[in-house]
């Protein structure tokens, strides 16, 4: 395995060592043992992915160089493929990537270098599947029968789409929760347990769930009405997040949070909130992610 673009190749083992390698890392520090360049290239806007891919790629002794569309030949017209090559020439090892076009990684993969996709499109978003996988693995010890709800904009979730595969490869069972406008036709197909449209049914049945931000760049026209209505029908009111606490019930989110929109403001960091453990995670997550590139390649370091 020299690239990461989705998680259907990741076994049950992969997965499992990349949480004992997040969990060493979190407990004794990432250590400097390899160099070389990588490239972190967004073709979309970024806070966490791009900073916690950075510095986890620092720690580890790499050193990373920002790739912008705005500032590149990619405006002019050149192809993704000859800048990945590119790249390649100059002695780049490895691409962070970030695109707004689903499957665009294809047209690359077999390209020299190590890629890692950091969202494409509505498709995938492999290493924040694993942030929150392992995030509930850290709260829960086990992931075996979990219930996950993912709450929100279905559609366009590219997170919701590596969050099923993955959960379900480690035995948890997963719901969904949204207005009609917001759930995907092709849901029919997919392995889910259960269907909700009440959310107060869903956070009954669920053990965590994961509220999905309102992606409005993505719709050709809004497909909420109001936004005040979609927080009492879908949002994470405190008269809900005190009845997932007293349950021993979390909530997470992958950011960012429109407040008082998928969850009120004043119970983004509440007491049942694994939010700011999601983006401490990320670092470890991603730092273990790229030395399993590593291993599989340079089994001997």
């Amino acid at each position: 395995m020299k690239n990461l673009l989705s998680v259907e190749p990741l076994k049950v083992e992969d997965i499992e060592k990349i949480f004992s390698k997040a969990r060493s890392f979190k407990k004794e520090g990432i250590s400097k043992k390899y160099s070389g360049d990588w490239i972190l290239m967004f073709l979309e806007p970024s806070t966490r992915t791009r900073l916690s891919f950075e510095r986890a790629l620092n720690h580890l002794g790499f050193k990373t160089y920002l790739f912008t569309a705005e500032g590149s030949s990619l405006k002019k017209g050149e192809t993704l493929r000859d800048t990945f090559l590119t790249l390649h020439a100059q002695g780049f090892e490895g691409v962070v990537i970030r695109t707004p076009i689903n499957g665009q990684l294809k047209e690359v993969e077999d390209i020299p270098l190590k890629i890692i996709n950091a969202g494409d499109g509505t498709n995938e978003h492999p290493t924040q599947a694993l942030i929150d996988a392992y995030t509930l693995f850290e709260h829960f010890s086990s992931l075996k029968n979990l219930k996950v709800v993912y709450v929100g904009d279905i559609k366009f979730s590219r997170v919701f789409r590596s969050g099923l595969k993955l959960l379900k490869k480690l035995g948890a069972k997963v719901a969904i929760c949204a207005p009609r406008s917001l759930k995907p036709a092709e849901t029919e197909l997919l392995p889910l347990d259960a269907d909700f449209s009440s959310l107060d049914e869903a956070l009954e049945w669920c053990d965590a769930a994961i509220f999905l931000r309102i992606q409005k760049e993505r719709q050709n026209q809004p497909l909420i009405t109001s936004e005040r209505d979609y927080l009492q029908l879908y949002g994470l009111t405190p008269e809900r997040a005190k009845f997932l606490k007293d349950r021993k019930k979390v909530y997470l989110h992958p950011g960012p949070v429109n407040r008082n929109v998928e969850i009120a403001s004043s119970e983004v960091y509440g007491k049942g909130s694994l939010i700011l453990k999601q983006v401490e995670n990320g670092i470890f997550v991603r730092a273990a992610v790229v030395d399993l590139l590593y291993e599989y390649l340079l089994p001997q370091r």
